[in-house]
């Protein structure tokens, strides 16, 4: 923070970088891979942050200008943002390289969903969406200055959201509902349990490319074929499938949500949000959660979940 610049601390911000990463740098390997003047004012600082293995490595730049008698840092994307064009609607700012189609109904949208999950589930304070869109999740992410990350994706529908000081969705496209509803619901919930709340941004925006009816259509054909799979064990998800797939967790969180909106509504997923969990990510507290809120006894959510991809309706 000693060595930020002004402005940007001025405006909210500071490292955006070591907010995705999520650790202080010092807990990992940080080296300084190259510094380059790039113009009269900015020196591009290039980094490898990695830790253990380094099969967690992230790649990127920070920039550095001289203000008065000593150098402050820069993010990339304040650096950068002078060159981008920018869209704003209600609480939305949007920013996208110049030779992006731009496409301003589906911005309009995603402010308009903001506000029917901010009115659906009680949030009374408009947070300011500093939402970067590219051809890809990769283009968005090296505007905040990443050429590589764990969460680099070349997939047109891929996002991720960082929630920092100002609240930032980075996507393939303006209506990445998902990241919005995340963007609502984890600074009102910010103790609630990690499947519900990616349980819920899956309800309402899918994840990546699929919907929850398209990940019920798959898993019918798993139960079919393997009977004797135990669903319940949603830790492992994702290798009980054994579908190549990712974050299948996520909508087995989601389906969880639509059955507590079909016996309750918004109220009954506002009881989950707020069920006191001691481990946000320890899948043994959700399932508590699910035994108070849902009515569904631990041993019954294996059972629970393959009646209800069976009986589900695809519209």
């Amino acid at each position: 923070i000693e060595y930020w610049n002004k402005s940007e601390i001025d405006q909210g911000f500071t490292d955006i970088i070591m907010k995705v990463i999520g650790t202080p740098y010092h807990f990992g390997n940080l080296i300084v891979s190259d510094i380059k003047k790039v113009d009269n004012d900015y020196y591009r600082i290039h980094n490898i942050w990695f830790y253990g293995d380094s099969t967690y490595m992230f790649k990127f730049n920070v920039y550095a200008k001289k203000e008065v008698n000593s150098y402050k840092l820069f993010n990339s994307y304040f650096v950068l943002k002078p060159k981008l064009l920018h869209f704003q609607t209600d609480n939305f700012d949007y920013y996208y390289p110049q030779n992006f189609s731009f496409n301003i109904q589906k911005a309009k949208q995603s402010a308009e969903f903001y506000s029917k999950i901010s009115s659906l589930y009680g949030n009374t304070d408009k947070r300011k969406i500093i939402y970067i869109v590219g051809a890809n999740l990769d283009e968005a992410n090296r505007i905040i200055g990443f050429d590589h990350s764990s969460i680099n994706s070349a997939n047109p529908f891929a996002g991720t959201s960082i929630n920092c000081q100002n609240f930032m969705i980075l996507s393939g496209r303006e209506d990445h509902f998902h990241e919005i509803a995340h963007s609502v619901l984890s600074s009102i919930f910010p103790k609630a349990h990690m499947l519900f709340h990616e349980g819920i941004a899956t309800y309402y925006g899918g994840n990546v490319d699929r919907k929850l009816s398209d990940f019920i259509v798959e898993l019918k054909g798993v139960i079919k074929n393997k009977p004797n799979i135990d669903l319940s064990n949603i830790q492992d998800i994702d290798k009980n499938l054994n579908d190549g797939k990712f974050c299948n967790y996520y909508f087995i969180g989601a389906i969880f949500i639509d059955f507590a909106i079909k016996i309750g509504g918004p109220k009954k997923v506002l009881a989950l949000l707020q069920y006191a969990v001691n481990d946000p990510y320890t899948f043994e507290d959700a399932k508590s959660a699910i035994q108070r809120e849902l009515g569904i006894e631990k041993n019954q959510i294996d059972s629970f979940i393959k009646k209800y991809v069976q009986d589900y309706v695809i519209n």
